[in-house]
């Protein structure tokens, strides 16, 4: 099939982590794939590069709507898609235009938030005009389905779960154990530094059981705008020599190697990719019960879960992952769902069943 994957850019993301792959799976299939970005593209280009996947940049800053629409629909007769495939609603409206006009077979747009891209109401408005030329929604777990399905619109028909996925290789040669090096409990945390994550939240429940596990630690590896807020949090609370603030890592594989409890604050998700990783790489998970996560993490099977946004109730779930004596089972048997449930291949393979039942596709 000749599918064209499209993004508002390629910088580092969730999202944009997840379309990436997916192009590189469904190209590694056999089909012939196209990557474009409504806006600029971004570091994960160069992936694209190594594979031979074209990519094009359309610039929409310096367009007006119509002319980037046109400019679409040209490169599309280019491409000779059978099916374009978006990403959130911020690119839905221009993708399903430019179908129209191109005359391409399917239209798909996967919605990985209940949230809207970046916020702006009038894309959700935009997104159910342009319901005659959408072929179908898919959201990436049950939850954001629940959230968003009814709002939306679009009959059952047109809507389905497909659950993301990851390359799995490299977090599946995690030489350490969870707990292995008691009493010092590693806790560690991945992600960009911005309020939705809830960075300020998980300093606070730290500092609030350090007292009772004084050989603890928390790393937090990511950037962002916060960086300089949370850092005086930290000093503010004479957590200097305990929790520390790591910066962008490139390989999360390695951070998950010198841990013993993967920590997710976030008060606001999808489905997050970081989950899926650290699941694979063997770590328990404890986390906030937000978006897909208690979709993917059974409490207490393979980690532990609260709600978002409460300080002391995250630090008395990161107290039980220390106190426990099953951390390295809890951690076997996050990996065995991670692995038997969120690999590349499946997600890659579901979405093919789906462009291949859609009316008009080859």
């Amino acid at each position: 099939m000749r599918i064209v994957q499209l993004v508002e850019t390629l910088e580092l993301g969730g999202l944009e982590r997840m379309a990436v792959d997916l192009a590189l799976s469904q190209h590694s299939a056999g089909h012939q794939l196209s990557v474009h970005c409504l806006l600029g593209a971004g570091a994960l280009r160069s992936e694209l590069d190594a594979a031979g996947i074209p990519v094009t940049e359309f610039h929409k800053e310096r367009h007006s709507n119509l002319a980037l629409v046109r400019s679409m629909a040209r490169q599309l007769r280019r491409d000779r898609p059978d099916v374009i495939h978006g990403h959130n609603p911020g690119v839905h409206h221009f993708a399903a235009a430019a179908k129209w006009l191109a005359g391409v077979p399917a239209c798909v747009n996967t919605r990985h938030s209940p949230a809207t891209s970046m916020g702006i109401p009038y894309q959700e408005r935009y997104f159910r005009w342009v319901k005659p030329w959408t072929d179908h929604v898919v959201f990436v777990c049950d939850y954001v389905r629940q959230h968003l399905e009814p709002q939306l619109g679009y009959p059952p028909g047109k809507c389905s779960v497909i659950r993301n996925g990851i390359w799995q290789e490299r977090f599946l040669n995690r030489p350490a154990s969870p707990g292995a090096v008691r009493p010092r409990i590693r806790f560690g945390t991945v992600g960009r530094l911005v309020p939705a994550k809830g960075h300020s939240v998980l300093i606070d429940a730290f500092a609030s059981l350090a007292p009772r596990l004084p050989e603890a630690e928390l790393r937090i590896f990511g950037d962002g705008p916060l960086e300089p807020q949370l850092r005086a949090q930290v000093q503010h609370l004479g957590m200097e020599n305990r929790i520390r603030l790591e910066g962008r890592t490139e390989d999360a594989s390695q951070v998950f190697e010198s841990l013993d409890v993967f920590v997710f604050s976030s008060l606001n998700e999808g489905l997050p990719l970081v989950i899926l990783e650290a699941m694979t790489a063997g770590l328990p998970i404890v986390s906030t019960r937000v978006g897909g996560v208690p979709e993917v993490v059974p409490d207490p099977q393979a980690g532990w879960l609260c709600e978002p946004g409460n300080a002391r109730e995250l630090a008395r779930v990161m107290l039980s992952a220390a106190g426990s004596d099953h951390l390295e089972a809890i951690g076997r048997e996050a990996r065995r769902l991670a692995v038997e449930n969120y690999g590349i291949d499946r997600m890659s393979r579901s979405y093919e069943a789906l462009y291949r039942s859609l009316p008009g596709s080859r």
